[in-house]
């Protein structure tokens, strides 16, 4: 867990509040002061631990964790790891040392974009996690490969357990839609919805260069941008240099972006690559036209209304063209397959249940 509201806080928080209390209770433990959902968590009457930094301080951070480890480890049965890269496997470490016997990793993403020697450290501790982990799970099919080595697949330990939200969340209500478009000032346009980290894997950048032209041409179509992360100094620099700064909002994080959902017309993800994109499932549930790059696989489609689209040279006009041919109408908006799949978090919570309650 990080300060950040993003992918794998909200998979954790979706089991946390969705599992029956009296069969599992969920502490934290971060290298963050202050996590997401801080007071929902506490007041669930969960314990959130903070260490240091490991790349700020990493002889205080190994040192508090070894003595949280042997003050703590004899009082949980399990510890569960959401990672998206084998960079920093201490915890798993520890947690072996110390002897807490179910040790889940638990794979989130299916590349790593940040830099090669990262690459050659998640590399190195793919080689070995087998000696520290007992139980590998993936988020995502696709991702394990790069995340694991396509061995793990053999492993009886190995289990897909895919993102999984609650559809009734986000499923579509009109009045709210009406109510949301008026307090954004969006009456009378086409909302543009991209929910994501402003980073590289997110691929924003794709978004602005080839929207541009679509953007300056109509005044009815909005870009909207809900999340925050290193790119967003120079995705505004980038909205400037091409004269659309005045069409694309950058929201920032939010605490409604369950309600900005129903003020879309559709929502676009060009990501690089993704495990199985959160705010891509909320969309479905939602109802929303979905424009996702072609590079991700069809892991998380539910809904007939996705569209997978080249996010190289040639796939800029595919993409405006795409934005043009959607209907407005939103008389189908409610309907969508994501109730009851499995990626319902009601669906996944009783097989999370089931795979703590066996023994390693």
């Amino acid at each position: 867990m990080t300060e950040n509201p993003g992918g794998i806080e909200s998979v954790v928080m979706n089991y946390f509040r969705n599992a029956d209390s009296n069969k599992l209770h969920f502490d934290f433990l971060s290298t963050f002061p202050h996590v997401a959902y801080e007071s929902e968590i506490l007041g669930a009457g969960s314990s959130i631990v903070s260490l240091p930094s490991r790349h700020a301080k990493p002889i205080t951070f190994g040192r508090r964790l070894d003595f949280f480890m042997k003050e703590h480890a004899a009082e949980y049965d399990a510890i569960w790891v959401n990672l998206c890269n084998l960079v920093n496997i201490d915890f798993l470490k520890a947690a072996k040392r110390h002897g807490i016997a179910r040790r889940i990793i638990h794979c989130h993403n299916s590349q790593n974009m940040e830099g090669p020697l990262k690459n050659m450290v998640h590399a190195i501790h793919r080689g070995r996690i087998t000696e520290y982990a007992t139980d590998f799970w993936t988020c995502s099919e696709e991702a394990t490969p790069w995340f694991y080595g396509e061995s793990i697949r053999s492993n009886p330990a190995y289990a897909y357990i895919p993102n999984a939200i609650d559809p009734e969340e986000v499923r579509f209500d009109r009045e709210r839609r009406d109510t949301v478009r008026k307090e954004m000032g969006w009456e009378g346009k086409k909302v543009l919805g991209n929910v994501a980290r402003l980073h590289p894997q997110k691929n924003q950048s794709f978004l602005l260069e080839s929207l541009a032209p679509l953007l300056k041409k109509d005044s009815t179509f909005q870009l909207v941008l809900v999340g925050d992360g290193i790119l967003r100094d120079d995705l505004q620099q980038q909205a400037e240099e091409l004269e659309i700064r005045h069409k694309v909002e950058f929201l920032g994080l939010r605490a409604d972006v369950k309600d900005l959902y129903q003020g879309m017309d559709v929502f676009l993800l060009p990501s690089e690559y993704e495990g199985v994109s959160m705010s891509f499932l909320e969309a479905q549930a939602n109802g929303l036209p979905c424009l996702i790059s072609d590079t991700l696989s069809d892991e998380g489609i539910v809904n007939g209304s996705v569209q997978k689209l080249p996010i190289d040279a040639s796939g800029a006009q595919a993409w405006r063209s795409a934005v043009q041919d959607l209907s407005s109408d939103n008389s189908m908006r409610g309907l969508t397959a994501l109730r009851g799949s499995a990626y319902d978090i009601h669906v996944q919570v009783q097989n999370l249940q089931s795979r703590l309650s066996q023994k390693s």
